[in-house]
């Protein structure tokens, strides 16, 4: 049992805490922005979310370069990444990419940061689990780890016409992620 019946009738609250609340207000920001709503402090929500988040939003989008002082989208990265639905921070990485000439490696980390994960967990392969990491890891940081998951599946999948996604996300403890 999570809590008593007195605990529920007492103490909790009738009413959950609404999502807009509990959300990262960065994508929203920007959307309202790009459908060309300018004063986003003196928007009318349904329900208002704090400020610490409406800040803390404000200020990735102006470090990423998506907002001007004002607050309104900058020309033309702000509306690029506007237009991309995803994360902004994901929008602006792939957009930098191609002025850095890694799209290719910037899209195929994209997607398995779309995923919930490449790594298979449960009772009994933890240390396959954390073999593979270990095969597959790099100073870099994860990004760089799941570039390398992804190339060696690929390798490995040219190399022998035989294996199978399953056979080697299996033997490698990783999800079937292609």
């Amino acid at each position: 049992m999570l809590y008593t019946e007195e605990y529920f009738l007492n103490h909790m609250s009738n009413e959950g805490i609404p999502e807009i609340q509990r959300s990262n207000m960065v994508s929203c920001l920007i959307q309202l922005n790009a459908l060309g709503i300018d004063i986003i402090l003196g928007f009318d929500w349904p329900a208002s979310p704090s400020a610490e988040a409406m800040i803390r939003a404000l200020e990735i989008l102006y470090s990423l370069g998506v907002l001007d002082d004002d607050p309104k989208l900058t020309s033309p990265t702000g509306f690029q990444v506007a237009e991309i639905p995803l994360d902004p921070m994901v929008s602006k990485m792939i957009i930098a990419s191609s002025q850095l000439g890694c799209s290719e490696e910037i899209i195929t980390i994209a997607a398995l940061l779309s995923v919930q994960s490449i790594w298979i967990s449960g009772k009994g392969i933890q240390k396959e689990s954390d073999e593979a990491k270990l095969r597959f890891a790099a100073a870099e940081g994860d990004h760089v780890t799941f570039l390398n998951v992804y190339k060696g599946f690929i390798s490995l999948v040219n190399l022998h016409s035989g294996v199978t996604r399953t056979m080697w996300s299996e033997k490698q403890s990783l999800l079937a992620f292609c």
